[in-house]
């Protein structure tokens, strides 16, 4: 028989166990904890958080269709990482939608600060920039910035150039992570200039978007890491991004180029053996990627098969926590 102690004991037990957040007994894909630190955030409210979207990549008013239509809110946003299995992430402002508004972001970040860190988009050269980064660590928990555009037509990164060394100094200061997504044909000339940077400004944890754009069907013998890629490893305060939409980038590549897919698991090695599984993190995209979201994780899952444990814990969720740190770190050596 059952002893009253024990009775008692094990309902305790079972009312605090029914009492815990929902996402932190989901079962998951992964025997592990998941960081997912890319999800974008938007609603359909335009009366209180007016659309911006000139910038949206295939046409604004498709872009604002979309959000019209499928609302990225944290409940749906939620339903996703319960599935998977990820405990808490990043919220990366959506420029398609909004611009530099951060708005929304902002505000479900402080509804949801268990689940959700803010990751701001701001113009790099905006004199106002340094004061919004300070104000944000303190008020919104603000955990890194996002820069991203191709060359100007002096042909220069303006995230990468000297006027923009203000917003780099407030980074530092802070200690928040700077997110970097350069584009067009120019990559491997501002990966030259991030080496530089991550050099200048110790304190700041770069993260490349994308691993820097890959091209494994220009490049297969290094299953598209350029030189400069290569170069990066040895900057430490440098981290990578594998991300679902990389996935259909390198798909869409292939296409292009009459020529199979890269498999993928031979692909992350190689990148995890380049620079190392401590300096991966993971995102989902989710938000932004046309096609099978669910199917998308499992397929970075799978690549990431044959790793140990503690290399899957370090790139899927262990480097991101310290990469990713409410409000920044403070200065160095504080």
């Amino acid at each position: 028989m059952i002893s009253r102690r024990s009775f008692l004991a094990s309902t305790i037990a079972a009312a605090v166990a029914a009492a815990l957040p929902r996402h932190s007994s989901a079962a998951g894909f992964a025997p592990f904890k998941m960081f997912d630190t890319h999800a974008h955030f938007y609603t359909n409210q335009p009366d209180k958080y007016p659309f911006n979207a000139a910038g949206a990549r295939y046409g604004a008013e498709k872009m604002i269709a979309k959000a019209t239509a499928r609302p990225m809110t944290p409940e749906v946003v939620f339903k996703l990482w319960d599935q998977v299995g990820v405990v808490m992430g990043t919220g990366v402002q959506y420029n398609s939608t909004y611009g530099t508004d951060n708005s929304y972001l902002l505000d479900v970040s402080k509804a949801h600060p268990d689940r959700i860190l803010p990751v701001v988009i701001l113009p790099p050269t905006d004199a106002a920039t340094p004061a919004k980064l300070q104000k944000f660590a303190k008020e919104s928990r603000l955990t890194g910035v996002r820069f991203t555009g191709a060359q100007n037509q002096q042909g220069q990164f303006a995230f990468l150039s000297d006027a923009s060394r203000d917003t780099w100094a407030a980074a530092n200061e802070l200690g928040i992570a700077i997110v970097l997504m350069p584009l067009g044909t120019e990559i491997p000339q501002a990966l030259k200039q991030v080496a530089g940077f991550a050099d200048r400004y110790p304190n700041v944890k770069i993260v490349m978007d994308h691993i820097g754009f890959p091209r494994p069907e220009i490049l297969p013998r290094t299953f598209g890491l350029t030189p400069e890629h290569v170069a990066l490893a040895a900057h430490k305060n440098v981290y990578y991004k594998f991300t679902s939409f990389l996935i259909t980038e390198m798909e869409a590549g292939a296409q292009a180029a009459g020529k199979p897919m890269v498999d993928l698991k031979p692909f992350l090695h190689h990148m995890v053996g380049v620079f190392g599984a401590d300096h991966f993190v993971w995102g989902s995209d989710y938000g932004n990627v046309e096609g099978d979201d669910l199917g998308l994780v499992k397929r970075a899952l799978e690549a990431a098969g044959g790793m140990n444990l503690g290399q899957k814990q370090d790139f899927f969720y262990n480097t991101a926590k310290s990469v990713f740190v409410p409000g920044g770190r403070g200065p160095a050596g504080a």
